[in-house]
């Protein structure tokens, strides 16, 4: 007489992560929208109202960032101080060069603002790393999910994950 175990199928739970995954860039996709949306109307407004000259565009991504609503939310932990400071940036370009607004506009080196402070590229940071720990390997890491997530790149911050889980023994996400 021969046993027959019987292994339980993951096909149920793995439908369950799939459409989780699926709500989740969808709403991901929402969220995107909702920012556009929102900071592109503000621009609009502040160009018919303020204009567009150098100090307008200066006062635009301070009232941006200097927000008591963004203060708050920043100081409650909702949202990080970063990512509107990287909004302002990117409405700053898009107030001076008249075009759309995206969040990475701010990282568009055609778009640079003239009276800009940074000289040098963001490009310029990155250097040859001569040593590091496997502590930083996972910051950096994580902070190029967050980019990828910022920018809407909702399957390609979730393969990163993965990825790093699969690859790396012991991977944890690092939120600042």
């Amino acid at each position: 007489m021969t046993n027959v175990i019987v292994l339980p199928s993951f096909d149920s739970h793995a439908k369950a992560i799939i459409g989780g995954w699926k709500s989740f860039d969808k709403a991901q996709d929402k969220l995107s929208t909702v920012v556009c949306t929102a900071m592109q109307r503000f621009v609009d407004t502040w160009l018919v109202q303020v204009g567009k000259d150098e100090k307008a565009v200066k006062a635009l991504g301070k009232a941006i960032r200097e927000s008591q609503v963004v203060i708050d939310a920043c100081a409650t932990g909702q949202m990080e101080k970063k990512t509107f400071t990287e909004y302002a940036q990117s409405a700053m370009r898009a107030l001076h060069y008249g075009v759309e607004f995206t969040p990475s506009l701010k990282n568009d080196e055609t778009k640079k603002l003239p009276f800009s402070k940074k000289s040098t590229p963001a490009t310029a940071k990155a250097g040859k790393v001569s040593s590091t720990t496997r502590e930083e390997l996972d910051k950096t890491i994580s902070k190029a999910i967050a980019q990828a997530r910022i920018l809407g790149l909702s399957e390609f911050s979730a393969s990163m994950v993965d990825l790093a889980i699969e690859s790396l023994d012991g991977f944890k996400e690092v939120t600042e």
